[in-house]
């Protein structure tokens, strides 16, 4: 299982898993810089994002008591000039969604190469909603049939992921098969159709889509994909 399936089995969230590979969020050091308006594309629901978004936060040194600076991107490492452990000790830095944390004056004076501290986000293209879904793997089927069984029962999402992964590891091996069997049939049926879709107007059509897209993003200037 990847960092990724791991983080959004976690949040509850691996309905998901294959909507962000299929659009090349497929390790979590990617998703990291994930903005506002991908999630949109990608179809999350709001609620959604935000649980994912303060996840990312988490990881970027925000606190929990912290308001989600929601965005066109969540903050960076590199948008923090001080650590968590510091602000501590440190005057309070706002931390507005439109600007970037400045710290108290040092008497220095920027010089013409040093960063704004504005990062430029990477935009990506609509999602295929005509093309054929890809299949979850047998640790996501595993996982969703865990989550069904457990219904009812007042546990967190990290109660439940912590569950699923320990059936899975002394899950028996003919069982463990048996979804990946599943998998397999299920990615096999998925690649039929998917040669299938590529014989269509709409694949065609799409593929325009990307190319326009892809022009229109290298024409963009620098000010509009920052």
């Amino acid at each position: 299982m990847t960092d990724l399936e791991e983080v959004l089995d976690r949040l509850g969230l691996l309905q998901y898993l294959g909507r962000l590979n299929d659009e090349g969020f497929d390790k979590w050091e990617t998703v990291l810089d994930i903005t506002e308006q991908d999630l949109a594309t990608l179809n999350f629901k709001l609620g959604h994002r935000r649980i994912l978004q303060r996840e990312i936060a988490s990881a970027r040194g925000y606190l929990a008591s912290q308001a989600l600076p929601i965005n066109q991107h969540l903050p960076t490492t590199d948008e923090f000039e001080q650590t968590p452990q510091e602000e501590k000790t440190s005057p309070k830095v706002s931390r507005s969604a439109d600007s970037v944390p400045k710290l108290p004056s040092t008497g220095t004076t920027p010089t013409k190469g040093t960063s704004t501290g504005k990062r430029k986000y990477r935009r990506h293209p609509k999602v295929d909603e005509n093309a054929p879904e890809k299949p979850p793997s047998a640790y996501v089927m595993f996982a969703n049939n865990v989550r069904d069984s457990l219904k009812g029962q007042p546990l967190s999402f990290t109660d439940i992921a912590k569950l699923v992964g320990e059936r899975w590891k002394v899950l028996a091996p003919e069982h463990k098969q048996s979804y990946e069997h599943e998998a397999q049939i299920a990615k096999e049926r998925f690649n039929a159709e998917l040669e299938e879709y590529k014989k269509t107007d709409q694949y065609r059509q799409y593929l325009e889509y990307l190319t326009e897209f892809r022009k229109k993003t290298i024409r963009l200037p620098e000010a509009e994909v920052e």
